[in-house]
């Protein structure tokens, strides 16, 4: 997140359209995803695989939340858990 954060750009795009305008044989994908459901407070999509995305609205407020003072959440914490609790078993 802070390589991101600090303006390193992912060419994805452009590289999608050099492969396009190169190599015959290649097309772009073309993500689907679907609302299959839709009221005031919730929104069911589906995406190609038909996996399930639930959202619900919690809030009226329309303004973007700012996340500048919180750190990404890697799952760092929860590996050495799992680390700690499978082979070092080391408790306080």
């Amino acid at each position: 997140r802070q390589v991101l954060d600090n303006g390193v750009k992912l060419g994805s795009r452009d590289l999608g359209s050099f492969l396009e305008e190169n190599v015959e044989s290649y097309t772009n994908p073309r993500p689907v995803f679907e609302t299959t459901y839709l009221d005031d407070s919730v929104r069911i999509s589906r995406d190609q695989d038909g996996k399930v995305f639930v959202y619900g609205k919690v809030s009226d407020c329309t303004e973007p939340t700012d996340y500048k003072g919180v750190d990404a959440d890697l799952g760092v914490a929860k590996l050495l858990e799992g680390l700690n609790d499978s082979i070092f078993k080391f408790y306080i």
